[in-house]
């Protein structure tokens, strides 16, 4: 009998050891799919170390369009990947689209009824149309402060600097401003008015900055306008046929307008709704990521009134090689001579770009028909439709 019951307790034993090593195996397997992120960790970080996981287990990349780039504010712990993206995106209230190959997150629309103003909007020969002319100028981020530069004094095409503690820089813009060379030893303090396309000459003449576009477009009032000074970029997915397609992404300086004319008592002014983004893709091993800074305003601005954007900064890194020439070029397996006699450094300049924006109200297709009509043809016209005026009134009687 206790032969029986050391038989049946070995048996015992060793099925519960069996049992153990099963589901140690099968948690194993399932914490290879887990996760754990801090806190404090950026969204875009998370989502590349969430997509080593997507591409081993569900072959799919991950691809961001939102402008989001914030602490995930959220710990994950040993949490399923999947979750753990789910619960990153709802909990910062963004989209998470399945494609086939790709998940798609991006910012969450504002639904509108398409402007319901725009749909009553009947084009017809009087309409109004708005002509907008834009400048996209990209400056070093210190040179308003440097140079005193307010950009909130623009106006008829006219800016306030303020030269106290100017450079040489100063010199050339009190020249501009009062149309004769400065005398030597002139002291530079106070303010002057210059003529902005002046102003921009003479930064860009010191390479402080440059002109990137200077984009003009004739709006309908009440529609919308497009402007985009850059380059669209695919990513490869499928479409829910299993086919590869290219899906397009707009990227660079993009200026999205709908003006509107408003009148009261034989007043004009116009409202401008303007949307300016300014963004960079930035394609990598594993996904592609959208750097992107966004302004959305609407301003109400007279006939010929300019309005100034800024505060949109990025950085240019510049790699620079110095040295001994011809030596410091050497390819590297040259006995590494290239380091020996020249070095790499690497140079990082901060910009802002800054947009300057002027509208104006085009005349009606009547009054630039009459612009382009002689008095002659005026008067013949005018001769005609009295003519068929008083056949009608003699046909009534």
């Amino acid at each position: 009998m206790k032969k029986i019951i050391l038989v049946l307790g070995i048996i015992l034993f060793c099925s519960a050891v069996f049992c153990q090593q099963e589901e140690g195996e099968y948690i194993d397997n399932s914490f290879s799919e887990q996760i754990t992120l801090a806190r404090n960790i950026s969204f875009v970080q998370a989502l590349r170390a969430i997509e080593v996981l997507s591409q081993l287990y569900d072959n799919r990349k991950i691809l961001s369009t939102s402008s989001f780039n914030q602490p995930i504010g959220i710990p994950v712990n040993q949490l399923h990947w999947k979750d753990a993206l789910k619960l990153i995106v709802g909990y910062h209230h963004l989209i998470l689209e399945e494609q086939p190959g790709t998940y798609l997150i991006r910012d969450v629309e504002i639904v509108k009824d398409k402007d319901a103003e725009e749909k009553k909007l009947v084009i017809t020969p009087n309409s109004q149309q708005v002509r907008i002319s834009a400048i996209f100028f990209k400056a070093d981020r210190t040179l308003s402060k440097e140079v005193g530069i307010n950009w909130s004094t623009l106006l008829n095409d006219n800016i306030l600097v303020d030269l106290t503690g100017a450079d040489d820089m100063g010199d050339e813009i009190i020249a501009a401003s009062i149309g004769e060379p400065l005398p030597p030893e002139t002291f530079k303090a106070g303010n002057v008015t210059i003529a902005l396309d002046a102003l921009l000459k003479i930064v860009e003449s010191y390479q402080r900055g440059a002109i990137v576009a200077r984009p003009t477009i004739t709006v309908i009032s009440g529609k919308k306008g497009f402007v985009q000074v850059g380059q669209d970029f695919s990513i490869k997915t499928f479409d829910q046929a299993g086919n590869v397609i290219d899906k397009f992404y707009e990227t660079g300086m993009i200026l999205t307008v709908t003006p509107k004319i408003l009148t009261e008592n034989e007043k004009q002014a116009i409202h401008l709704v303007m949307e300016i983004e300014k963004s960079s893709a930035i394609p990598g091993a594993l996904t592609t990521i959208i750097n992107k800074s966004k302004s959305v305003t609407e301003v109400l601005l007279y006939d010929g009134e300019e309005t100034v954007i800024g505060g949109l900064y990025d950085n240019d890194t510049k790699l620079e090689r110095s040295g001994i020439p011809i030596l410091k070029d050497l390819p590297w397996w040259f006995f590494g001579l290239r380091y020996i006699f020249g070095r790499t450094s690497k140079a990082i300049s901060s910009n802002e770009m800054i947009i300057i924006l002027k509208v104006g109200i085009v005349d009606s297709i009547e009054d630039r028909k009459l612009d382009t009509t002689t008095v002659e043809e005026q008067i013949k016209e005018s001769r005609s439709k009295n003519t068929e005026a008083d056949k009608l009134f003699e046909e009534k009687k």
